[in-house]
């Protein structure tokens, strides 16, 4: 979260931000004949009209009044002229009265809520109790009649000053106000009463008055409870009431007097605890705080809680502790008493705020955060591109579109300014054909075109100006370019349709520049233009989008934003829509709806893209005979099919498909109302039948679909959006099955509930039957693709016991009685775990195939809605309805038996867990206690929402707990002065309008001008910043005093921030970034304990080991905790994240999820990548190697840009040189400079093993770009390589390692060697000196742009590669080859023809000669595995053996010890 008062940012924060892993995904590269990046162009309207506000939340004004609707959650404010009704759960405004959540009237003989409603609100019994006045000088007191709309005036106080404060008790409502009176009104009779005051009362509401409000409440006890200041004391009364309109008795009957106290003088505000008598919250508006005090006696008391601080609110508001909560002088507090729960209305900040009666924070609603246009689509454009399910599949470029205003001369007759004929400026397009000018023959003054594209220059188009330009071109690196670029684009100008025609149709069409390539048919080209306002030039556009379709097959998108647009301009949207091959315009009237339609619109962009059929992604081999594939068929516009399909599998490795034993998991799936899915949401026991994610729930399964800030579409209506546009409606007219359909989004979530359980809701076969079962070609298909997903067997228990070391955790077991455990289980039913990107791990039966539960993660719910495609519900498609592809549970499950103490548990005791990563569905990861496989426990969930800057954890009880960090990047309008001068436009009147064209330091008008500016976050230090003015760094800059609200930043040079959108000066570009040690430092708000905020997405299958808590030395096992040892995964174009490694604490049940430790991986500045640690790490324990003198693990995890790292997890206390060595320390062994230009790039894990020859460890990995691997090009450079630790199983520091080179100093080349000459152990090709400095590996370079597509494998002294190489045709869409390459482990020599005859090979009945490699078919292979001496991998392509989507090969012989087996049994 950015720690300031930040009102601009959020807006397309709600809008696209969450596109973050939520657009179509792509297939294996490689694999198919459509596997070529699309080109997608986005185009932004900077117009003037960008700069317009909109809004996000449940915008209610300012808050005065608040009441609660009992036990809904949900509550109504009054702004003082409105009622409104707020669903507080999901921010929105909800119908209170009448299908309106408004209500405002004004009348002279009804019911009137203008003057004096914000002094009086109340709701009880289906009715609201208000003040108002037809004139300001009256009061008088209402009821409005929720159910029946009816409204009538109860009392009237007459021409006084009438305020008070309601409450009720019995029905009665009671009423002390400004006369020193009490009224009293029974809701139900109608009776009422004015009770004279007596002494007590008197004094008791006459000192009560500040602020017009007076601080009263009813008590547990049922009596009336007045806070009074009298004579420096405060004094607390209580009266007894009657029951009835009767007066209570006049004389308290407690009294309780204290000596002056800030807070219980000055609170305004007060309310009782439900079951307390003694307990109340003092609501202090000026304090800005709460305060829970307990009355200990008539003369005693005692603050029990106290939370607030002055503050304005932002979109990510969730503070996680009480030293996180602001207000901006809150006016009203109540307690929903079913709920337990207090409202408080912030006045200032335009919210509510809830707590619980601790005053821990609930929720907060109602904040509006009002942002022009601009600002959230900078926002939304940056979440676009660093997306990695987008990045692979698209290459990204980005410009910006207005008007150009031109001084042209015209005159009847040639003069020497006019020199053309006005008719030449058309071609041009700086008029049209139609001008008066043209008619006329007229004479111009010729005219340079100042939009278009005619070449690229040093950083950006040609012509470029700071209205039209194209900023970013369409390659592999404009997502990363147009991140940095899109933030710089300001509003200003006007929405001229012919130039970002003209810039598109130019830039696609250009001889030289194109990103089209002309020779790959597969591939798909796209403009996506955003605009806000009526275009003009529609019919010049019109025609270039029409030729670009037509002559180039380029497809244009029409987005129709931000709700200021007419029928008429919506209508052109349209027209261009239609011209352009995309069918209809994109209407987003809100963010979240263009969040929502931009989404659909480049997943469907992927999705046109893809044809493939039916690869194979994932197997695992059982020694029981079993062969588990996981495959899935492509389905465009459809979530993609999945299988797990069983065949049997002999000792020798023979493959039986006509085994009567064979299954498909597909097939046996139950009937979608038969089959048990649930997940964590609270409100359901999930635990009564593992079935809650049904229809039933969906009030309660809705919030969770929007935790990310994601909202269900309304893909089903009954009536169309816009007039004259096509519309939703194709069910509803034609008669769907369910009936159901209706406007709104009740009916779709209930339709997204049970199209995930498998029913046909967004109608894939065109029927409108919506309530059948979703079938293909007759069959189930219902189960979603398990693409990354690896899976794993979990029978009865069967981990070792048999230990040789006290190491062991072998040892730990049978000290802890496990044998016992596991024969207690030891008819444990097998099961297969799996994650599915229908967002479900699976658990299956391993001898039926049978689904027996499916289990949803929470923050995996939450990117559910992200399948809804509204634009593929339509009557134009060949298919009638669709949905988007997304990524749900993508990640490997690990399972561990493990001895602790669980949150269900008294004592501790053993359990089997599951940690399951999601993959490429998002940054986070599951624990599942699954020790019985038919009652799964959910222990814990967490997730890093690096867009929102929010840590969230879900625990056991489904309590949802959210910890904010600060961001890294701001700009000046994010300093106080630039909130200031934002705040000050917010408020500008008319008549003001002349103050936004002066610029200076005052602080007051709309441009603020300086040297000195003031970072929102106090007590930086200057080396924790890095400044740059306009791109350039700026070191010479000082930090001055400052204050407890933020840092001074003193320039060297004075710039300025102009807030006002319509004025011509544009801000200088300032960006003050952040160092990581100070984002860590500032984000108070992030305990350590949770502290996420580098986690990526979690490629990344965690290690899970006993750790020695206190390291070196550390030889008590008692108290060694069970951790996973993880990546930090895929950042994407996000250097905030990925590059570190995480341990996390499996075991506390306190502070679930804990982090034990995050170690940040260096991140070599000097090479151009942006790193992430997307592989698995090897780790190795004392159960898991020989001669092993040490607890914990030493770990090893290679990283993108090309290093391997060795960190210290054990208790070792030295190096064996005599140096100190400490629990965490960690260092580079190796680098090899990876690059864009070389392509070197480490997608995948690494394998290790023994080698028997040297007896040392060796690591060995390949490169390769995963997301091209069809691109080709003379630079690239990859490799396979091995590399031993010579320390190993030591640990030490090495000196400047990172700077070591591969393949020059310390290795071998070994490129094109079968004898084994170049063994860097044995070699005479160099002197023995020569070879002690080149014995440190082995590498072979790859020809042919090829590229290592999987992890190695290794086995028996061999290492087996998976291999990819682009096909030779000019032709990207063609078909590569799929290679597996064979490599002596020790001493790197090619020994693949060992698997095959090499010289002359056969594919797809093509002969390639000279191959280093096996050749096995076209596509991409997945990781081998070996079995029974025999390879197996999958194939996402075509393999050139009988079983298409399988290769088996015989396996090489060698002789190395592999830890990689261990890893794949069941209980690691």
């Amino acid at each position: 979260m950015k720690k300031i008062k930040l009102i601009l940012i959020h807006i397309f924060l709600f809008s696209l931000l969450n596109i973050s892993n939520s657009f179509g995904k792509a297939l294996p590269p490689g694999s198919g004949v459509a596997d070529v990046p699309a080109n997608v162009l986005i185009l932004l309207d900077k117009s003037g009209s960008m700069g317009a506000s909109s809004y996000s939340g449940a915008r209610v004004n300012r808050t005065y009044q608040i009441t609660a609707i009992s036990n809904t959650g949900n509550v109504i404010v009054t702004d003082g002229s409105t009622l409104r009704g707020v669903d507080h759960n999901n921010n929105a405004l909800t119908n209170f009265y009448s299908s309106s959540n408004y209500y405002r009237v004004r009348s002279s003989s009804g019911c009137s809520t203008y003057y004096k409603s914000r002094y009086g609100l109340l709701y009880h019994s289906n009715k609201v109790y208000f003040l108002g006045s037809w004139r300001w000088y009256e009061t008088n007191l209402y009821e409005l009649n929720t159910s029946t709309g009816a409204c009538k005036r109860v009392e009237s106080f007459g021409r006084t000053t009438t305020y008070g404060r309601m409450l009720v008790s019995n029905n009665i409502l009671i009423f002390p106000n400004y006369q020193n009176k009490l009224f009293l009104y029974n809701t139900n009779t109608g009776q009422k009463n004015h009770c004279p005051s007596n002494l007590h009362l008197l004094k008791s509401i006459q000192n009560s008055k500040a602020n017009n409000r007076i601080a009263a409440a009813i008590d547990a006890s049922g009596n009336l409870v007045i806070k009074s200041y009298e004579s420096g004391r405060v004094i607390f009364r209580k009266f007894t009431l009657r029951g009835t309109t009767a007066c209570p008795i006049g004389k308290a009957n407690a009294t309780y007097t204290f000596n002056y106290d800030y807070d219980l003088r000055y609170s305004e505000a007060m309310d009782a605890h439900p079951s307390n008598a003694n307990i109340f919250y003092l609501l202090n508006r000026m304090g800005n705080r709460i305060i829970k005090v307990t009355l200990n006696s008539t003369s005693s008391f005692s603050k029990n809680a106290i939370v607030g601080r002055r503050g304005r609110l932002s979109g990510s508001y969730a503070p996680a502790s009480s030293s996180g909560v602001v207000f901006n002088y809150p006016e009203d507090i109540r307690i929903d008493t079913a709920l337990n729960r207090i409202f408080v209305a912030d006045t200032g900040n335009s919210a509510i705020q809830s707590f619980d009666l601790d005053l821990n924070f609930h929720d907060m609603s109602g904040y509006s955060t009002r942002s022009n246009r601009m600002a959230g689509a900078h926002e939304a454009i940056k979440s676009i591109v660093t997306d990695s399910s987008l990045i692979s599949s698209v290459n990204f470029g980005f410009g910006y579109w207005s008007s150009q205003w031109m001084r042209i001369y015209y005159s009847s007759r040639r003069t020497s300014r006019t020199r053309v004929r006005c008719s030449t400026l058309v071609a041009k397009g700086i008029l049209s054909s139609n001008s008066w000018l043209v008619r006329r023959n007229y004479w111009c003054s010729d005219a340079r075109v100042q939009w278009g594209y005619t070449r690229w220059g040093k950083n950006q188009a040609v012509p470029c100006t700071s209205q039209n330009c194209l900023k970013v071109r369409v390659d592999r690196d404009g997502a990363r370019r147009t991140f940095t670029e899109v933030s710089r684009v300001r509003p200003g100008g006007g929405t001229d349709a012919n130039i970002w025609a003209t810039i598109a149709s130019q830039y696609y069409n250009h001889a030289n520049d194109s990103p089209i390539d002309s020779s790959s048919p597969c591939q798909g080209s796209y403009v996506i233009v955003i605009g806000d306002g009526a275009m003009s030039n529609i019919d010049a556009a019109k025609t270039k989008v029409k030729n670009l379709l037509n002559q180039k097959k380029v497809k244009t998108f029409t987005v129709a934003y931000g709700g200021g647009i007419g029928a008429s301009g919506i209508r052109k949207f349209d027209e261009i829509a239609k011209i352009g091959g995309t069918e209809r315009v994109i209407v987003a009237d809100t963010t979240d709806q263009l969040k929502a339609q931009l989404n659909a619109a480049i997943r469907s962009v992927i999705a046109e893209k893809l044809s493939f059929t039916a690869p194979a992604i994932t197997a695992t081999i059982e020694q029981g005979g079993s062969l588990f594939q996981a495959q899935f068929t492509y389905k465009q516009n459809k979530e993609w099919e999945g299988s797990l399909t069983r065949t049997a599998i002999s000792s020798k490795g023979d493959v039986n498909e006509k085994d009567k034993s064979n299954w498909n998991a597909a097939e046996q799936m139950p009937v979608p109302s038969s089959r048990k899915i649930w997940g964590s949401i609270p409100g359901t026991d999930y635990t009564t039948d593992y079935n809650n994610f049904v229809e039933s729930n969906y009030k309660l399964i809705d919030p969770m679909f929007g935790l990310l800030g994601n909202a269900v579409g309304d893909y089903h209506r009954d009536t169309a959006k816009v007039s004259g546009v096509v519309g939703n409606t194709r069910c509803s007219s034609k008669g769907d099955s369910t009936a159901t359909i209706a406007d709104g989004t009740d009916d779709d979530i209930q339709g997204l509930i049970s199209f995930v359980r498998g029913l046909d809701y967004y109608d894939y076969d065109g029927d409108c039957k919506l309530n059948e079962d979703r079938m293909s070609d007759g069959k189930k298909a219902y189960l979603g693709d398990i693409f990354h997903s690896e899976m794993v067997v979990v029978g009865p228990p069967s981990a070792d016991t048999a230990f040789t070391s006290q190491n062991q955790e072998s040892y730990w077991r049978s000290l802890k009685g496990y044998d016992a455990w596991a024969q207690s289980l030891s008819g444990r039913a097998e099961r297969i775990y799996v994650g599915g990107n229908d967002g479900m791990l699976h658990s299956i039966d391993s001898k039926t195939g049978v689904e027996k539960w499916a289990f949803i993660p929470p923050f995996v719910m939450s990117k559910l809605p992200l399948v809804v495609n509204e634009g593929l519900n339509n009557t134009l498609a060949k298919v009638k309805g669709g949905t988007n592809a997304i990524y749900g549970v993508d990640g490997s499950p690990v399972v561990h038996d493990m001895y602790f103490k669980s949150p269900y548990d008294t004592a501790k005791a053993w359990h089997t867990i599951l940690m399951v990563p999601f993959g490429r569905g998002g940054n986070g990861f599951t624990v599942l206690d699954v020790t019985n496989p038919d009652k799964p426990l959910h222990l814990y969930s967490v997730y890093n929402n690096h867009i929102k800057n929010k840590v969230m954890i879900m625990n056991h009880l489904n309590v949802l707990s959210q910890y904010e960090y600060i961001d890294d990047t701001y700009s000046l309008a994010e300093t106080e002065e630039g909130q200031d001068a934002f705040e000050y436009y917010n408020n500008l009147t008319d008549k003001d309008q002349a103050l936004a064209d002066v610029c200076d330091a005052t602080g007051n008008t709309t441009c603020y001008e300086s040297t000195t500016w003031t970072f929102p976050e106090p007590g930086v230090k200057k080396d924790e910043f890095i400044i740059t003015i306009n791109g350039t760094n700026i070191p010479n800059f000082t930090i001055g005093t400052g204050s407890s609200a933020g840092t001074q930043i003193i320039l060297p040079k004075t710039v300025s921030y102009q807030a006002h959108p319509d004025r011509t000066k544009s801000p200088d570009d300032v960006e003050i970034k952040l160092t990581k040690a100070a984002i860590s430092r500032l984000s108070n708000n992030l305990p350590e304990a949770y502290n996420y905020k580098e986690l990526g997405e979690t490629w990344s299958a965690p290690r899970i080991f006993r750790l020695p808590n206190t390291g070196a030395g550390d030889n008590n096992i008692e108290d060694d905790v069970y951790v996973a040892v993880m990546g930090g995964g895929y950042g994407g174009r996000d250097d905030k994240v990925g590059s570190a490694l995480f341990v996390v604490n499996l075991e506390d049940s306190v502070t679930p999820g804990k982090l034990e430790k995050v170690i940040s991986i260096d991140d070599n500045q000097s090479l151009d990548i942006v790193n992430s640690l997307p592989g698995t790490p090897v780790v190795v324990t004392a159960d898991l190697a020989r001669g092993i003198d040490f607890n914990g693990a030493l770990v090893y995890v290679n990283d993108f840009e090309g290093k391997i790292t060795k960190v210290n997890l054990t208790n070792m206390e030295n190096d064996g040189r005599g140096n100190k060595i400490n629990l965490y320390d960690h260092t580079t062994l190796l680098s090899i400079k990876a690059s864009r230009e070389n392509g070197r790039y480490q997608y995948h894990s690494m394998d290790a093993g023994i080698g028997q020859t040297s007896k040392q460890f060796w690591m060995f990995s390949g490169t390769g770009d995963y997301e091209r691997l069809t691109a080709k090009d003379s630079k690239f450079d990859n490799i396979m390589y091995g590399f031993r630790d010579k320390d190993y199983p030591l640990f030490r520091k090495q000196k400047d390692s990172i700077n070591i080179t591969f393949g020059f100093e310390k290795c071998i080349d070994s490129t094109g060697d079968t004898l084994g000459v170049k063994c860097p152990l044995t070699t005479k090709e160099v002197s023995r000196v020569a070879r002690s400095t080149k014995d440190l590996g082995w590498y072979i370079k790859l020809p042919n742009s090829q590229k290592v597509t999987a992890e190695p494998t290794i086995s028996k002294g061999l290492v087996y590669y998976p291999i990819f190489e682009p096909s030779d045709s000019k032709n990207q869409c063609s078909l590569g080859l799929a290679l597996i390459c064979a490599v002596d482990d020790e001493c790197g020599t090619n020994v693949s023809s060992q698997l095959g005859k090499l010289a002359s090979q056969t594919v797809d009945g093509k002969v390639y000669a000279g191959k280093t490699c096996l050749a096995v078919g076209q596509g991409v292979l997945s990781r081998l595995v070996v079995f029974a001496n025999k390879l197996f991998a999958n194939i996402a392509g075509k393999s050139v053996q009988d079983k298409t989507d399988l290769v088996v090969i015989d396996s090489g012989m060698g002789d190395i010890e592999s830890f990689r087996n261990s890893w794949r049994e069941g209980n690691f």
